[in-house]
């Protein structure tokens, strides 16, 4: 190290005041500081190297320069690591012998001072000042210095002390000082006007005047100073200013300050301060957060933002009082609550002159309490200022915010420019935990919460949430908007598992929609996990119809609806997987009354004791496209348990249910069930592996029953009477089975089956049918039987009912005649093909098959084949297949 100073000297002469200075070094010349002080003269140079150095100093008045190596190589480093501690017994350094600019110290870090005992004036009184730096009348250069952890009971200053004293200070940091009087940081008067440039004043405390303390016929100067985090037990938590003290201000940030009484930011008595482009922001006090303003003083705002402060008491912005003056222009007053300024009651009355600023609430924002004068000038406003992200501290604003140029002469109002990009107004709006909901919603200035989502959007909206757990209420308004994850826009299913909704700390149900304030809502792309709750675990739908669209709920529980519990709403859920949930009724779903619409809905690995997959109590469900396989009843109905109502089920399979008593498939307890085009295989009960049946009303056509553990059906005598109607389907042991029960009325249309349907691989799960099979061709149109379309080589050509392939493939309108759009959406660049079918699984048309690039696209179909002729009308199934995808939904051509 001392090599290299050594090499460097006609470098470091460059940067030093007087040419022909001697420099001294530490440790090389001299062991400690103080000694090379003392041997230096007006003009020289003292370079420290690195290290400890344990003492205080004390210039004793010479015009010289003390600097650590940071004066050379411009390491902020070095600051840290050149350390003066004063060991608890003195002010760290002393300047008090008329030390003058010329007296520059640089680039040290000053800690472990207590302050020197003294009487600065001369009355008799010894206090401890400057715990830090102690400056009596002297005005020395203090640059590019820590001063820490220093303190200053009983007096003052536990930072800096000034007494008749100027000194110029910049590029500090001052912090973690303190006094149990005046001053955490500085403590300042008797006519001293100390400048700070570019300093920070951070975690100071004192009684009075966390961060400084101010007063006595001064003018001290501001400029680009930081107060953040400072703590005052009485007064002045930022800044507290007295007796004349007349700071001039100017980019000045105030900021997440504390006072236990007045004035959490700013405390100004009797003094007349000016303040220019300053922030201040998220303080606290028991009053006046902001700003407490007393006695005859007189404070000039210009360009300043007042903002997000809040006050146990009175005035969470301006507090007024005591003949006080405040003249306010192109100022920011804002999110400080209710009201934003208060005159106090008692006292000679106030006076505030305002113009050319944005105040909440305009003139009813100011609490005037008949003592004083509000004076309203003109160009005053009362609109959202829209800064970029306040919750984090960011008080720019943005650029098409009114403040950019409402202010005198098209001027900004506020401290801040704009910082970032225009103010969303929709339609997309996005919601993170760790959002703001001062912010606009947009992409990179999201909200918090869903509800200030909400309350900006408007019909036709869409709200999007970052991944992450949400746990608050959500009611919808009365809005036709759409809620969803970002995994439509980013192209990525996973993020629907990494958006979810839980329980809170308390447990509970994950979310609730209740009443028809809902109606409009559609939710899609997200997860419901964990929730614990006597009705719904995961969700709960009361007296409202929204749609939900590719979500997960899993791993819930209930006493009643384990995944969903669904009452008087006809809600349609589409692409949903309900899994692992349990309950005593309904492990997956509990819908009563209504008539909702589920389609394409996995429901696996639910358990209840009645109902596993689902409970049905007088409603009308609508089931198309499901699968509904693994689920356990320890008593009855593993896949759907009825009691009342009338369902209809088209589409769907029935797989490997376990009702441990009776219906592995289904129990129908005087309920009305049409199912068609479904598919029950591999289900296990006590009795009755496909259905078991109580007064029931059944109509079964082109289904497939077969490869079920035990008798197929279960139907008590003292069950009642039912009704059951069969056509079209293969029925492992035919019609004869059925003939057993003297308690069924049987009737058929014809078409039953008693034959092996060639399923692709039972063993493992796959019911879809081999190429051969006679079930391909058994239907009332002579096509397929069963819930699936497509044979074992086959993509599956009907509405796939793994949730997990995710949907984005939609066409409109629908019904159509005689041209309909379908939209599509690739999520990779590749080969890909959109194809048209029938219901036997004929193709109809390609409408595309190319290499396609990632993003959304349309193409209309006119119901012409591929030879241009006219189709029939009917359902068709339109395919979308890419290289990682396949997604078929069904249209409706009609006449």
């Amino acid at each position: 190290m001392t090599i290299m100073i050594k090499k460097t000297i006609l470098v470091i002469l460059i940067y030093l005041p007087f040419i022909s200075a001697e420099i001294i070094y530490v440790p090389d010349d001299y062991q400690d500081i103080q000694s090379a002080i003392n041997a230096s003269e007006d003009g020289d140079s003292v370079i420290v190297d690195p290290g400890f150095y344990p003492g205080a100093i004390d210039f004793i008045g010479k015009e010289i320069v003390v600097s650590s190596l940071y004066i050379l190589e411009n390491d902020s480093l070095i600051i840290g690591s050149t350390i003066i501690d004063a060991q608890s017994n003195s002010s760290v350094v002393t300047f008090s012998n008329g030390e003058t600019l010329q007296s520059v110290l640089q680039g040290f870090t000053l800690q472990g001072g207590i302050g020197n005992d003294e009487d600065p004036d001369d009355n008799g009184s010894y206090f401890n000042y400057g715990g830090g730096i102690y400056c009596v009348d002297s005005d020395p250069t203090v640059k590019d210095c820590i001063i820490q952890n220093n303190i200053a009971n009983e007096g003052g200053g536990g930072g800096i002390f000034c007494y008749n004293a100027s000194p110029n200070f910049s590029g500090c940091i001052i912090s973690g000082n303190e006094s149990d009087d005046v001053g955490g940081g500085l403590y300042s008067r008797q006519n001293s006007s100390p400048s700070f440039y570019n300093c920070t004043f951070y975690d100071n405390t004192a009684e009075f005047g966390g961060g400084c303390y101010l007063r006595n016929e001064s003018n001290p100067i501001f400029e680009s100073v930081t107060f953040s985090s400072n703590t005052a037990n009485n007064s002045g938590g930022g800044i507290g200013l007295k007796d004349d003290a007349d700071l001039q201000g100017q980019n000045v940030y105030i900021t997440n300050n504390v006072a236990e009484g007045l004035g959490g930011g700013l405390y100004i008595n009797n003094a007349n301060p000016q303040f220019s482009y300053t922030l201040i922001s998220d303080n606290v006090s028991s009053s006046g957060a902001g700003i407490y303003v007393r006695n005859t003083s007189t404070v000039d705002f210009n360009n300043v933002t007042i903002a997000n402060n809040s006050a146990g008491l009175y005035g969470n912005g301006i507090y007024m009082r005591d003949a006080a003056e405040l003249n306010v222009l192109n100022t920011i007053i804002w999110g400080n609550g209710s009201p934003q300024v208060y005159f106090r009651s008692e006292g000679t009355g106030v006076e505030l002159n305002i113009s050319y600023s944005l105040v909440e609430n305009g003139e009813d924002g100011i609490q005037i309490n008949d003592n004083g004068d509000l004076n309203w000038g003109s160009g005053n406003l009362d609109e959202e200022p829209y800064f970029c992200s306040s919750g984090i501290g960011n008080y720019y604003i943005r650029e098409n915010s009114p403040c950019v140029d409402g202010g005198s002469n098209g001027g900004l109002i506020g401290c801040f420019e704009s910082g970032c990009g225009p103010i969303n107004v929709g339609p997309i709006w996005y919601v993170d935990n760790n959002g703001d909901n001062n912010s606009d919603g947009s992409i990179n200035t999201p909200f918090e919460t869903i509800s200030r989502a909400i309350t900006s959007a408007v019909d036709g909206d869409t709200i999007r949430l970052n991944p992450g757990v949400y746990i608050e209420p959500v009611d919808f308004d009365n809005k036709e908007v759409v809620l969803e994850s970002r995994a439509f826009e980013l192209g990525n299913p996973d993020i629907i598992s990494e958006t979810f909704f839980g329980p809170g700390t308390i447990g509970g149900t994950c979310m609730i929609l209740d009443g028809s304030t809902n109606n409009g809502a559609t939710i899609r792309g997200v997860s419901l996990r964990g929730g614990s709750d006597p009705f719904g675990g995961g969700l709960v739908i009361t007296n409202s119809s929204p749609t939900l669209e590719n979500m997960i709920i899993e791993d819930n529980t209930s006493e009643i609806g384990g995944g969903i519990y669904l009452s008087d709403s006809d809600a349609i859920l589409r692409d949903i997987t309900i899994r692992n949930n349990g309950a005593n009724l309904g492990g997956g779903i509990y819908i009563t009354d209504g008539s909702p619409y589920l389609e394409n809905i996995l429901f696996d690995n639910n358990v209840a004791y009645w109902g596993g997959g689902l409970y049905v109590e007088n409603a009308s469900p609508n089931l198309d496209g499901c699968i509904i396989k693994n689920n356990n009843a320890f008593i009855e109905g593993a896949g759907l348990y009825q009691s009342g109502g009338i369902s209809n089920i088209d589409w769907t399979s029935f797989e490997n249910n376990n009702g441990y008593d009776y219906g592995g498939g289904i129990v129908a307890n005087q309920a009305t069930i049409n199912l068609n085009q479904s598919t029950f295989a591999g289900n296990i009960a006590g009795v009755g592996s496909a259905m078991s049946l109580y007064s029931a009303a059944i109509v079964i056509t082109n289904s497939i029953l077969w490869g079920n553990e035990g008798d197929l059906f279960y139907l008590p005598e003292e069950g009642g009477l039912t009704s059951l109607e069969m056509n079209f389907s293969d029925i492992e042991g035919g019609q004869d089975i059925i003939n057993t029960y003297s308690n069924l009325l049987f009737n058929t249309q014809g078409g039953i089956i008693n034959s092996n349907p060639e399923f692709c691989n039972p063993s493992n799960g796959q019911y879809k049918l081999r190429e051969n099979s006679i079930c391909r061709s058994a239907s009332e149109s002579s096509g397929v039987i069963g819930a699936y379309l497509s044979n074992c080589g086959e993509l599956n050509t009907m509405v796939d009912p793994i949730v997990n392939d995710f949907r984005f493939l939609d066409n409109y309108p629908n019904p159509f005649n005689p041209i309909t759009t379908i939209t599509y959406f690739l999520f990779d660049d590749g080969n890909f093909s959109l194809k048209v079918y029938d219901l036997n699984g004929q193709k109809i048309k390609t409408l595309l098959s190319e290499f396609g690039y990632r993003g959304e696209r349309t193409i209309t179909w006119d119901a012409r084949n591929d030879f241009g002729e006219k189709v029939s009308s009917g359902i068709y199934i339109y395919q979308l297949v890419t290289v990682k995808k396949i997604r078929s939904k069904k249209m409706m051509l009609l006449k």
